[in-house]
Order: C-alpha cells, then structure tokens, then sequence
C-alpha cells in the first residue's frame, strides 16, 4: 500500500510542482532512485521520511500535503481509474457515500495484492456519516478527506468533513451532507456511448 501511496505523492509533486522539488525530496529523504513503483513494497519509516522530506521543501504541513494528495488522486487527469472507481459507487454522493465500505474489495479486483483497512460507515442522522478505518495509521485520514472533498466536487455536492479525535490508531471522519445538488458536479459516463451507423 505504501507503494501506492508513494507513487502517487511522486505524481502529485512532479505534476504540480516539476521535476526539481521532487529531486530535492528524494535527496533530502534519503532515497537512492529516481521513484517509486506502486506495487513494490515499501516500509512506513520510508513512507514518512518522503512525507516530511516534501512537507520540509514545500513548506506546507504534512496533513495539508495529504490532503492535497487525496485530492491529486481523484482529480488527476492523465489517470481517471481511481475516480471511475469512486464514481461505480452511485449516481449522488449519498450513494457514493453509503458504498465507500466495498471500496477495499473493489480495489482488490483490479489490484489483487493491495492490502486496504476495512472502512465503515455508519448514518448516526439524516445527512450526518462517520466514517471510520480502525485499523489504518492516522496520517490515512488527511489523504481520506482529500478525497471525500474532491468527490464532493465530483458530484457537485456541499459537504462539511473534519476529523474527529481519537486515541490511539485507527481513523474516524465526520461528513455532513447539507446539500446534495449545491453545484454541477463532473459529468460522468457510466460506458462509453456507442454511436449506430447506417
């Protein structure tokens, strides 16, 4: 999973900010290669010592560098499979929402060796979800509510999502659905259209 992670963080900064800062951050972290391959597997230590090498040349947060990842994965347009993922969930927010528990099981179809944490979902009040991931590492929800905004936006939703505190490991999200067609959202094509000839 790291590996996963770490290939789309190359992404992220080489997209956004060119191939010098990324440099800089493998220099800086420590790292022999020019990158990463998203089924290698990689350590945590690894993972952070990268994650703090591009907060430092950045000079943002590592929870804002995160979430700005979340975001990166869902929006990125030369790789749209991991929004066409999210988006098989359903046709509103709500549904994509009330479909995130399968998401593991789904990733694995198309990445059989990948090892995601179960994720629940639970609707404590009409238009109010927690989300939670007990088994994944803290940093997981910054990159999680990247991706739950961007979906939002995806949608054309208004949400409001923020992490709740929690003691020990695991990840627990808050998400208020105030309104379901607040913007116009992405447009999304299911298939491919084929168009009759003759």
């Amino acid at each position: 999973m790291f590996g996963l992670f770490l290939r789309a963080l190359q992404g992220y900064v080489s997209t956004t900010f060119g191939a010098d800062p990324w440099g800089q951050i493998l220099t800086r972290a420590g790292f022999m290669g020019q990158g990463f391959e998203p089924l290698l597997p990689y350590d945590m230590a690894l993972f952070h010592k990268v994650l703090n090498a591009t907060s430092a040349v950045l000079e943002r947060p590592a929870d804002v560098v995160l979430e700005d990842l979340g975001t990166y994965i869902v929006t990125n347009s030369a790789n749209q499979a991991p929004r066409r993922l999210l988006r098989f969930g359903g046709v509103s927010y709500a549904d994509f929402l009330l479909s995130v528990e399968e998401l593991p099981d789904r990733a694995r179809l198309a990445l059989p060796d990948i090892q995601i944490p179960p994720v629940l979902l639970e609707e404590v009040a009409h238009g109010h979800f927690t989300l939670s991931c007990p088994l994944a590492m803290p940093c997981l929800g910054h990159v999680l509510i990247g991706v739950l905004r961007a979906m939002a936006d995806d949608y054309g939703a208004l949400v409001v999502i923020e992490a709740e505190p929690l003691e020990g490991t695991g990840v627990v999200l808050s998400i208020r659905l105030h309104e379901a067609d607040y913007a116009s959202g992405r447009k999304f094509v299911l298939a491919p259209v084929e168009v009759a000839h003759g």
